[in-house]
């Protein structure tokens, strides 16, 4: 069925450490339109796995209809939902268009701020995890990492976005083939994808 092999493709891209996230350096939220991502990331400051935040992301083909940098969007949703949080504790890098200059862009303003960062919780869209983990252990030099999506499900990220006009299913075979042919160009660590995986995206 294709709900089986769009379940079985969507389970793979989407790796999560919870329940047993570890405290590290830095929450780093990955832009999108998905807004889940930046409450995700107060919520876990919230539970004090880190000190320090980033927001990352310009306007790109994952923007949708926020009119603005994926990343300012994420900061005012922060606001919104912890109106106390420092600001000196947070770093909005707003001029990324894809995964590899959102992580380059940000270490960058992690030097120029001297954040000692040794370990980071990264948060992006649940179908886009498992890319921006391999790109994140190919661009930032292995710096130890976690991944902490938005709790979510198939159902609900289908529904989130045909609310934004997009076949969330449709794009799931695309991703996969991004993993596999993203390492020959350098761009992510490559993976080994389960045979299920690729049978799933070739029906799917």
């Amino acid at each position: 069925m294709t709900a089986d092999h769009a379940q079985t493709i969507y389970d793979f891209l989407s790796p999560s450490n919870e329940p047993g996230l570890q405290r590290a350096d830095l929450i780093v939220g990955f832009g999108h339109f998905d807004l889940r991502i930046a409450r995700q990331c107060a919520e876990l400051w919230q539970r004090q796995l880190a000190p320090r935040m980033l927001f990352t992301g310009g306007v790109g083909a994952g923007s949708a209809d926020l009119d603005q940098p994926e990343a300012e969007a994420f900061a005012a949703v922060l606001h919104e939902t912890l109106p106390s949080f420092p600001d000196d504790q947070l770093i909005i890098e707003s001029r990324s268009t894809n995964t590899g200059d959102n992580i380059r862009f940000s270490l960058q303003l992690i030097a120029e701020a001297g954040w000692n960062v040794r370990s980071a919780i990264l948060v992006a869209t649940p179908f886009r995890q498992r890319r921006v983990n391999l790109t994140w252990s190919n661009v930032s030099d292995n710096i130890p990492h976690q991944s902490a999506p938005p709790p979510s499900s198939l159902h609900e990220d289908i529904a989130l976005f045909a609310e934004k006009n997009e076949n969330l299913a449709a794009q799931l075979p695309g991703e996969i083939e991004r993993l596999q042919t993203y390492p020959q160009r350098g761009w992510i660590n490559a993976i080994a994808i389960p045979d299920r995986v690729l049978s799933a995206a070739a029906k799917l």
